[in-house]
């Protein structure tokens, strides 16, 4: 009798440890990224703060001919940075290092100035900065928009880089495909231009919260 006591207080005290043992286990195990919502914030100047995520912008691409743009609008009275973040399907870690330390896809915003960072070139729109190594495969993305200031409003759009020649300005055929700016009528210089084939708005939303456009 007193054997089988002895027996079940060891195996009670065993199990007590086991389960200590897988508490303790599953409190120190490291916790994957959530991408956006949980990824360490940069620092965009030396020693500086960390920025502050500001935007989020689903349904980035980076596939084919399409490439996704971002243009941010300075409402500040002096110059700051900020950077544009991306962010695989899974989530995860950013795929580009928007720091001081690399720089990949940051600018300084100049007080009421505009600058477009995007994923790639293209013909028929401007862009001032393209954020690298991000390859050719980037179908189902998100951005994190970060700044150094909350005075920033952006907007962002996936657009075709090649496009299409067509008569534009004051052309009387404007709309029609074009090679040459003789192709249109009463066009004069610079009327055939290019323009995306395809263009598609995407929603910005002010850090995790979706109000709606």
């Amino acid at each position: 009798m007193m054997l089988a006591q002895l027996d079940c207080r060891i195996s009670g005290a065993t199990l007590r440890t086991v389960a200590l043992a897988l508490a303790l286990t599953v409190a120190w195990a490291p916790q994957s990224s959530g991408g956006v919502v949980d990824s360490p914030l940069p620092v965009l100047t030396s020693g500086g703060k960390a920025a502050v995520h500001v935007f989020t912008v689903p349904g980035v691409m980076k596939v084919s001919n399409l490439e996704t743009e971002f243009s941010c609008t300075s409402l500040a009275t002096t110059s700051f940075k900020f950077g544009v973040e991306i962010f695989p399907p899974a989530g995860g870690v950013p795929l580009n290092d928007v720091s001081f330390v690399t720089g990949n896809g940051a600018a300084t915003l100049a007080p009421g100035g505009t600058w477009t960072i995007t994923t790639g070139s293209t013909v028929a729109l401007h862009e001032d900065s393209f954020i690298s190594g991000l390859g050719s495969s980037v179908r189902n993305g998100s951005a994190r928009i970060v700044s150094e200031s909350k005075a920033i409003t952006c907007m962002a759009f996936v657009a075709d880089r090649f496009g299409t020649k067509r008569c534009g300005g004051p052309s009387t055929n404007g709309g029609a495909v074009c090679t040459i700016d003789a192709d249109c009528t009463l066009g004069g210089i610079g009327s055939c231009r290019t323009t995306p084939d395809s263009f598609l708005k995407l929603t910005v939303i002010s850090k995790t919260k979706q109000k709606g456009e």
